[in-house]
């Protein structure tokens, strides 16, 4: 009976959600005041749920969906602009949801990242970091400031200032001054919200010395990246020009053929790629990972000819008026055209680079030669006992990537959805 009280308080906790969040703007835009009764009743339900009240909650939804109903009546000028409204708030609730929801994994790698090593394997997990508060007057055995705890059987505030070998504490009184030796479980240490920035400064400490602090994992990445935006960008745009706007004989059978690549799993080709690269004495070496994308890929190809097909051949046959050949026409009208396609392929490229785990686990041994990716494993593998110091390395090569998306995800989504031309 608990269990569906707490399914059907949600429920109605979510639809309420749904029509205040509807009622609300638009009798705010009226400037009757009719919206505060709406947020009142919303705030009641989400505390109600936060208390652990579903029968509160069921209440409060239940009057909150029946007055946001009436202020959309009331303001709306017709029920097409009411159903609208509701429409409307229900994408962004399921938008804002979806949201939330792909967040938990970066909050917890950020909220891990800057916890100590005691709140790690607390349960239930803890969100937000917190540290022992420490005495300004009491100092330890090894004089450092002494953490502040409270005693459980008596409530008094005392001073940790030596942790004994037998696992039991010495502390003091504040109040007196006296000392004595008590269990660890009977301390409960007072804590304030207070983030651990040292793990990231200690995740680098703890890296090679020869790779100076990480920055050879970085420079190696950087390179890898470059060189293969690079050769992506310049071979599938020159292989797609040539489909969707030269006439060659073979061209469209050729162009099947390499769509056709496309459904060969990538285990198919490992080895023989091995064999190739290990005959060029390419073992080891960063070539095998950039040298590759020389040579196009057929999805970029395949979405780059679906942009050089959308714009007109007028302009094409402009450039051959005042004289551009091919190479010329291709390099100063085509290729501007098509920069929302040239951005998205971008940021894949960028993204399959730095996350490349497989190519540097196949054909790298040397520690000076290791990507990220890689070197992050080989971190994990040292340091897993750890977690803060392999959540803050986790941190700091991820946070490029993600850097990069929010900068350059207009110019993604409007590559990935193939609308209209691409220079608009």
């Amino acid at each position: 009976m608990t269990a569906f009280l707490w399914l059907l308080a949600l429920l109605v906790g979510l639809w309420a959600a749904l029509y205040c969040g509807a009622a609300v703007p638009m009798a705010w835009s009226t400037r009757r005041g009719l919206a505060v009764l709406p947020a009142a009743l919303l705030a009641l339900v989400i505390g109600s749920l936060r208390l652990g009240q579903p029968l509160l909650t069921l209440a409060a939804g239940g009057v909150a969906i029946v007055l946001s109903a009436v202020v959309l009546r009331r303001e709306s000028r017709n029920r097409d602009q009411a159903r609208k409204a509701v429409r409307r708030c229900a994408t962004h609730l399921t938008l804002l949801t979806g949201s939330f929801v792909f967040l938990i994994p970066f909050a917890w790698l950020i909220s891990t990242a800057l916890k100590t090593d005691e709140e790690m394997a607390v349960f239930p997990p803890v969100w937000i970091p917190t540290q022992q508060v420490l005495s300004r007057e009491v100092k330890t055995k090894d004089g450092q400031p002494a953490g502040l705890s409270t005693l459980k059987d008596s409530g008094r505030e005392v001073a940790e200032v030596e942790q004994l070998e037998s696992g039991e504490v010495k502390v003091r009184d504040l109040a007196s001054g006296a000392e004595q030796v008590v269990g660890r479980s009977a301390l409960t240490k007072k804590r304030h919200v207070a983030p651990r920035w040292q793990n990231f400064p200690d995740a680098l400490r703890y890296l090679p010395a020869e790779t100076h602090y990480g920055l050879t994992f970085l420079a190696n990445t950087l390179f890898l990246v470059i060189m293969g935006l690079i050769g992506t960008l310049l071979s599938s745009s020159l292989v797609a020009f040539s489909f969707a706007r030269l006439r060659w004989p073979g061209r469209d059978a050729w162009f099947v053929v390499l769509l056709a690549t496309m459904m060969v799993p990538g285990a198919v080709t490992m080895m023989p790629q091995f064999l190739i690269f290990r005959n060029l004495g390419w073992i080891d070496t960063l070539a095998p990972l950039w040298v590759p994308a020389f040579f196009g890929s057929a999805f970029n190809i395949f979405l780059l000819r679906q942009f050089f097909l959308s714009i007109p051949g007028e302009l094409e046959d402009a450039a051959r008026l005042d004289g551009c050949g091919p190479l010329l026409i291709y390099w100063r009208v085509m290729l501007p055209l098509v920069k929302p396609a040239l951005a998205a392929i971008s940021i894949m490229t960028i993204l399959a680079s730095w996350n490349n785990f497989m190519g540097p686990l196949i054909y790298l041994s040397s520690a000076e030669k290791m990507p990220l990716a890689y070197a992050l494993q080989l971190y994990q593998q040292q340091h897993g006992g750890e977690p803060g110091l392999l959540m803050a390395a986790s941190t700091f090569v991820v946070l490029p990537i993600i850097l990069l998306f929010f900068v350059g995800q207009k110019w993604f989504i409007e590559g990935a959805s193939l609308t209209g031309l691409g220079g608009r």
